[in-house]
């Protein structure tokens, strides 16, 4: 009920004012107005599309900047990475899956060598990752990779070795 009272008295509220009156160039005063809200609003609309093509510019450069940094030396690098990983980490899961109470001890040992070659690795990994364009880091990742599979290939050749002579004695 309070509502309805309120807008009965807001109605004749409104009667009771006298509208001001309007000046003669009214229209004109309005469609000045008008066209230049229009040529803000044309100019901020261009001022979106500028950014967002500075914006595209600026992505597009950094896009390209970061394509001429992946040198055919650095894609070969990864690929070779990756397959000498997938092999150091094949031969490691070999050796857990044939280990024995004999060769327990010299697959310690040898874990605890390969440790120390692959933190070596991990360092000049960090380096590389800070300045990827120098050569000479890629090719000390590399011969740290070969280095830890002929470490493993040894172990692998030892440890056939070592089961060939349990076997022998056993046999007899």
């Amino acid at each position: 009920m309070k509502e309805q009272e309120l807008k009965e008295q807001f109605r004749k509220w409104e009667q009771t004012q006298i509208a001001p009156p309007l000046e003669p160039d009214h229209a004109t005063h309005f469609f000045t107005q008008l066209s230049k809200r229009k040529k803000r609003r044309q100019q901020r609309y261009f001022m979106q599309w500028a950014a967002a093509a500075l914006v595209f510019i600026g992505l597009g450069g950094v896009f390209q900047l970061s394509q001429e940094q992946t040198t055919p030396e650095i894609i070969r690098f990864q690929k070779a990475e990756t397959h000498l990983m997938q092999l150091i980490e094949e031969q490691m899961n070999s050796f857990e899956y044939n280990s024995s109470p004999a060769t327990k001890e010299i697959l310690e040992r040898s874990k605890s060598k390969l440790k120390s070659i692959q933190n070596d690795y991990h360092k000049l990994y960090e380096q590389w990752e800070i300045n990827p364009n120098q050569s000479q880091l890629i090719h000390a990742l590399i011969n740290n990779l070969n280095i830890q599979i002929n470490l493993l290939t040894e172990i692998n050749t030892t440890l056939k070795t070592i089961q060939n002579t349990n076997y022998e004695d056993f046999k007899i």
